[in-house]
């Protein structure tokens, strides 16, 4: 062999590969250049698994150009010396069966090791009917959390009487998509690595942390020119700083449902007929080489915001996508239209762009707040909505009663007073509404903008709080837009929506008796209760010009 085929684990590959197999899951890397690709492509040959013939290895990246660039040329100059076959339609390594060693070649019929990629969530069906016994995703940060546990807990397993293991191992450095959600399982527990964890239902986790110092078969360049990166990212790929960014801005979003947690931890779910009395808004972003985004939201009763259509264009004009959202308008009646405030703008010519788009929709529009700090704060906002968690109610932010000022209130401030007091030390009422966003799984954009939202570069050392800009980031802006509007508008419409929990209170009692009779009924009560404040949705709302 040559010196790039001779195969030697370094000082962190080394205990890496010699896990024992009860240890279900293991994690190698931190910095860049640590050698985590090569340990993982011989992880099955240093233990020999790639001599018994029903050995099967998943190495996995995100995309296929990883694969294709980087992967197979490495895994030819490995593999072949052991006999192995490469299958480009299936993109499958087979090693011949012990009986076939030394032979001439011909058509082997061994272990497997897969080259696979998987791109997005719904790509994790391929490997359905696979039975894995060493997967092993590599860049483990390019992955979304749900792309590896239902690789990882449905799909690596061994028959009893194989002698195979059914393991997962993983590499992988600070940054990318699942940079929290790695940190987070992996290395927040122990950062330096080299603990066992115990997991849920007894599955061992063990995190080993490499650098390119620990590797001498790198190219000494390139650890020089890691010293030329911003700062942040010279402590994540030199010293495998997990903690110099934080990625993943949105942790709690969940797009599939875990079953370690509880049923509303769902924020994306199937599309249902929204009642046409619940308020809707219309909120887009502008843009012409970047995409023009348009996103529906519906309020509830019980002040839940749906997402529930959105239809985007790119290097279109306004003509030609203004009469879609135009007759989306005149459907839904929106209770408010916005457009981000950069189509207000003076750009020298005749009319400026929210002149256009106002004359082809045939109405006017608002503008969300994008005042300094409002980024932060919406996206704060966005947490509220995504969060599913109950609050927890502390001991010490209950007040203690006074049986002698409620005495007093009643004395001298009335009954009222009195009775206000007495609800302070009500039980709180359990938040029903949790989370507060939900998203219909037709809005793929909004949800992939979502989970790609990273933290920015630190600056002057200290953490970002605002989300980096990133290509296809328009409908997280709007979304922000969105919720604030949703937010102001429970504030301003008080009255509104008690009109409107009455409409969904007698609409759930016609589903439940079906006494159409006793629903008109019911409905003309409510009109005659409330008088004219129950109008129709007003179309548009408008501003005066000046």
């Amino acid at each position: 062999m040559s010196a790039r085929t001779e195969w030697k684990p370094n000082k962190k590959q080394l205990p890496f590969l010699s896990l024992p197999f009860s240890i279900k899951e293991g994690t190698y890397g931190g910095g860049a250049g640590s050698g985590k690709s090569d340990v993982l492509l011989m992880y099955g040959i240093c233990h020999k698994l790639h001599e018994n013939p029903r050995f099967k290895q998943v190495f996995q990246r995100r995309t296929y150009p990883e694969l294709r660039n980087e992967i197979i040329p490495r895994s030819k100059e490995l593999y072949r010396h052991f006999g192995a076959t490469f299958n480009k339609t299936d993109m499958a390594w087979t090693f011949p069966r012990p009986d076939q060693f030394g032979g001439t070649g011909g058509t082997n019929a061994g272990a497997i090791i897969f080259m696979a990629h998987c791109e997005n969530e719904d790509d994790v069906h391929k490997f359905d009917s696979m039975e894995i016994n060493l997967y092993t995703p590599d860049e483990l940060t390019s992955f979304t959390e749900y792309i590896y546990m239902y690789i990882a807990f449905t799909r690596v397993r061994s028959a009893i009487d194989s002698g195979l293991p059914s393991i997962i191992r993983a590499a992988g450095m600070p940054g990318g998509i699942g940079h929290t959600w790695v940190k987070k399982r992996f290395v927040d527990p122990c950062p330096e690595g080299g603990k066992i964890l115990i997991g849920k239902g007894g599955n061992k986790r063990i995190y080993i942390h490499a650098v390119a110092a620990d590797n001498p078969y790198v190219d000494p360049t390139y650890t020089i020119s890691l010293d030329g990166l911003a700062d942040a990212e010279r402590k994540a790929k030199k010293f495998g700083d997990w903690s110099a960014y934080l990625g993943q801005v949105f942790d709690e979003f969940r797009s599939h449902h875990y079953p370690d947690e509880p049923d509303n931890a769902l924020h994306v779910i199937k599309p249902f007929k929204i009642p046409n009395y619940w308020p809707k808004l219309l909120i887009g972003d502008w843009g012409f080489r970047a995409q023009t985004y348009v996103l529906g939201l519906a309020i509830s009763p019980d002040k839940r915001v749906y997402a529930y259509r959105e239809e985007s264009w790119r290097n279109s004009k306004i003509e030609e996508w203004a009469p879609y959202v135009k007759q989306w308008i005149e459907e839904d009646r929106p209770k408010v239209i916005k457009f981000c405030k950069s189509v207000g703008y003076d750009q020298g010519a005749e009319h400026t762009i929210q002149e256009q788009i106002e004359a082809a929709l045939g109405t006017t529009i608002d503008f969300p707040n994008q005042s300094a700090g409002t980024r932060v704060s919406g996206k704060l906002l966005l947490h509220e909505y995504l969060r599913w968690k109950p609050r927890a109610i502390l001991l010490k932010d209950l007040t203690a009663y006074s049986e002698e000022h409620s005495q007093w209130l009643l004395r001298n401030k009335g009954l009222e007073k009195y009775k206000e007091y007495i609800r302070l030390f009500d039980p709180p009422k359990p938040e029903t509404n949790l989370p507060k966003l939900q998203i219909f799984d037709n809005c793929t954009l909004l949800i992939d903008a979502i989970k790609a939202c990273s933290y920015d570069k630190p600056k002057n050392n200290k953490p970002a709080e605002d989300v980096m800009e990133f290509d296809g980031d328009d409908p997280y802006d709007v979304i922000r837009y969105g919720i604030d509007t949703a937010d102001k508008y429970f504030d301003e419409a008080e009255r509104e929506f008690e009109e409107i929990r009455s409409r969904q209170l007698v609409a759930q009692k016609l589903a439940e008796d079906n006494d159409q009779t006793a629903y008109y009924r019911r409905m003309e009560r409510l009109e005659s209760q409330d008088g004219n404040s129950m109008k129709p949705v007003r179309m548009f709302s408008r501003r005066r010009r000046h």
